[in-house]
């Protein structure tokens, strides 16, 4: 080849080099600006956990906790507030209620239930950057028993509390509690830094996913714990606002003050998803909505031919369809979140002839006018139970009070036949094991069945035991139990990421998000 064509051949070569970097250099920056634009407008991924520089607000109608001091603070506020958000327990529940690892990764139980084995995660710390082992987890149990910390009457008879090595726990009973791990994923299971001197009261030292940045009577502002050990929350910061109505709170989300409402009536939630860029929906919780019956030996319904009759006379499919705040017929006492649920809503099928012919054992003026007690939200089931009862031919008086703290009032100091009103506590299906409650429930059966329930050695045990317990309770018509009731919340269009059941008492945000 002559030196001319040696030199076209490079002129060649250094062209084709030349036309690669621009390509190169071009595609680069299309990269860059793509990147740019794909974090500007989701959320940036890091270590594959999304998170935002996002701040959500929430608005809760009630007052903020007294307190920051979980240990001691009454009333279910710093529990929905802090439990799961700034606090962790040993065992932790999912949105349906179900058990599920929490900081102890697994656990054992011995075939006798008495003792309990916890495997805890790898790398945990708490937010001021201490680290979370097993000796932290004694500490907290044992000051938890010593200190009487609510929710320490769930733990049972705790024989010893040992931490073999960094990563194991071992709890041993002195006899069965088939709710232990329940307990051990509520207050009773927080753990607490044992090396902590802040004030409880006023600091909050956990090991979850946010920290408090400020607390006041009006609010309480939450910061990502960006030293998480675990996933990072998405939201950099989320803000609960406490109202005293509910009137304030729903005009403050139609302003667009805040991003999400709770709780609301079923009316409040109607009329907030009629509003432009709102949405309202619902979840399930524990409150039980019943008609209580006292049993005492002054009131009709200490006859159990009495009782029966009259669940029959009411009908409790038609009354939990017309009722905008239900989520299901009951027939029960324990709800289906809970541990040994069952539908028993065919126990006592709405069958008025049934009623009336149990009725016709009775001489005619045999049964005294019964009193009924209700919460003026709910009189036209009030207005529904009273003609029921008339068509039993048993004359009843409705007696309408302001608020379901009256009715519970009166409840309480026994002046009552019939009193509508809610039971919202996880595992208070156990008020009908005793006589000495408000309902005054006396059976050897139920009580026996409740008794063998809490024996159990394990879950499977339990749940039959608990179911039995029901059905025992139930088919003497100690009550009647009409559904389990919704809880509703509004959130702005643009929200991710929000929890719905149990929302009254357990509000996990870190997946919280706006977009």
């Amino acid at each position: 080849m002559d030196e001319n064509g040696r030199k076209r051949n490079l002129k060649d070569e250094a062209t084709r080099w030349l036309i690669f970097l621009g390509v190169a250099a071009v595609l680069s920056v299309m990269l860059w600006l793509g990147l740019s634009l794909v974090e500007h407008k989701n959320p940036i991924t890091s270590f594959g956990t999304l998170s935002s520089n996002s701040s959500v607000t929430i608005g809760i109608e009630g007052k903020a906790p007294e307190s920051l001091d979980i240990r001691t603070e009454q009333g279910t506020a710093v529990e929905q507030a802090l439990l799961g958000n700034v606090y962790e327990t040993l065992v932790s529940r999912s949105d349906t209620n179900k058990l599920q690892p929490g900081i102890a990764s697994s656990w054992q139980i011995s075939d006798d239930g008495l003792t309990y084995t916890f495997a805890l995660r790898d790398g945990m710390t708490f937010s001021n950057g201490h680290k979370l082992d097993s000796s932290d987890v004694v500490w907290s149990l044992q000051n938890t028993i010593n200190n009487h910390y609510v929710g320490s009457d769930q733990l049972g008879d705790l024989k010893e509390i040992t931490n073999p090595n960094a990563d194991t726990v071992s709890v041993t009973l002195s006899k069965p509690n088939p709710r232990l791990l329940r307990a051990l994923a509520g207050r009773a299971g927080v753990v607490y830094d044992q090396e902590n001197k802040a004030d409880y009261a006023k600091t909050a030292v956990g090991s979850g996913p946010f920290t408090v940045s400020d607390a006041s009577k009006s609010q309480i502002v939450l910061q990502r714990n960006d030293s998480y050990w675990g996933s990072k929350a998405v939201s950099s910061q989320v803000t609960l606002y406490y109202y005293g109505d509910e009137d304030a709170m729903a005009n403050a989300m139609k302003a667009g003050k805040i991003d999400m409402a709770l709780p609301l009536s079923a009316s409040a939630a109607d009329g907030l998803g009629k509003t432009d860029g709102i949405s309202t929906v619902s979840g399930i919780s524990f409150d039980k909505v019943l008609l209580a019956f006292n049993n005492d030996g002054n009131s009709p319904f200490s006859d159990e031919q009495i009782r029966k009759m009259t669940r029959y006379a009411i009908d409790a499919q038609s009354i939990a369809k017309n009722s905008p705040d239900a989520y299901a017929v009951l027939g029960g006492p324990i709800s289906p979140l809970e541990d040994g649920y069952e539908d028993l809503s065919g126990l006592y099928p709405y069958n008025l002839e049934q009623g009336q012919q149990m009725r016709s054992y009775f001489g005619a003026n045999y049964i005294a006018p019964i009193d009924i007690l209700v919460p003026k939200q709910y009189k036209s089931i009030g207005d529904t139970v009273k003609t029921a009862i008339e068509s039993l031919n048993v004359g009843a008086n409705l007696e309408v009070l302001d608020s379901a703290a009256e009715v519970t009032e009166r409840m309480n100091a026994g002046t009552y036949n019939i009193a509508l009103t809610t039971m919202s506590d996880e595992g208070d299906a156990s008020v009908f094991a005793s006589g000495q409650s408000v309902f005054h429930f006396e059976n050897g059966d139920a009580q026996q069945a409740y008794a063998n329930a809490m024996a159990a050695t394990n879950d499977n045990d339990h749940q039959a035991r608990m179911r039995d317990y029901a059905r025992a309770v139930s088919e003497d018509a100690a009550s009647d139990w009409l559904y389990t009731r919704k809880n509703f919340l509004a959130v702005s269009d643009g929200l991710r990421g929000y929890p719905k059941n149990l929302t009254d008492r357990l509000l996990p945000l870190n997946r919280l998000t706006l977009h």
